[in-house]
């Protein structure tokens, strides 16, 4: 069955500068540096500095779908869930069922993996071997970042929606394609 357009949606400025924030840092981290530089312990403490601010975000001033309690799953959002990709129904705002837990694994990922290797570096986290820790942890965030674009691009295709221009600044006086369609018929 054909969907219909939805209407734009775009995450808060914030939201924006943590999620690229973050992605840059792991990005940096994972694949782009090497362990133990100085700029590798800086991108991890920059990767925790900037959950903690998207924590506190959603605890006090964001609004609407970047509250925290928004990124509380609830068996209606899987059920939601599962009639609009069945149904390929336009993507709605927000986050899917299924995208909530995957917010907390991600963020709870990355503060394991930075937390972890600031640990390694302590007496005790030598002693107890938090460096197999922070190893298995870049393990697991590498593929919870492989799971997360898989979704993005299943999701994607299968609502007939780009979800990345979500995450991208608005433009400003765009008008949706549908209220220019409208205009453009009656012209």
């Amino acid at each position: 069955m054909p969907s219909k357009k939805a209407e734009p949606f775009h995450w808060d400025s914030l939201v924006r500068l943590t999620h690229w924030g973050v992605a840059a840092a792991c990005i940096g981290n994972l694949w782009l540096n090497e362990a133990g530089e100085e700029w590798h312990e800086w991108l991890g403490y920059a990767a925790m500095a900037l959950i903690s601010l998207r924590l506190v975000w959603g605890l006090s001033f964001a609004r609407g779908h970047a509250r925290l309690r928004a990124l509380i799953p609830s068996r209606a959002d899987f059920r939601q869930q599962a009639v609009e990709l069945r149904e390929r129904a336009p993507a709605t705002p927000g986050h899917h069922g299924s995208g909530k837990l995957a917010v907390w694994a991600l963020w709870l990922t990355v503060l394991a993996t930075a937390g972890s290797g600031w640990f390694q570096n302590t007496e005790l986290g030598f002693e107890l071997g938090a460096d197999d820790w922070h190893v298995w942890c870049t393990w697991a965030l590498q593929g919870m970042i492989a799971l997360h674009l898989t979704a993005l691009a299943f999701t994607s295709w299968r609502q007939r929606s780009n979800l990345v221009v979500r995450m991208l600044p608005a433009v400003r006086g765009a008008r949706p394609k549908q209220a220019q369609a409208r205009q453009d018929q009656h012209s």
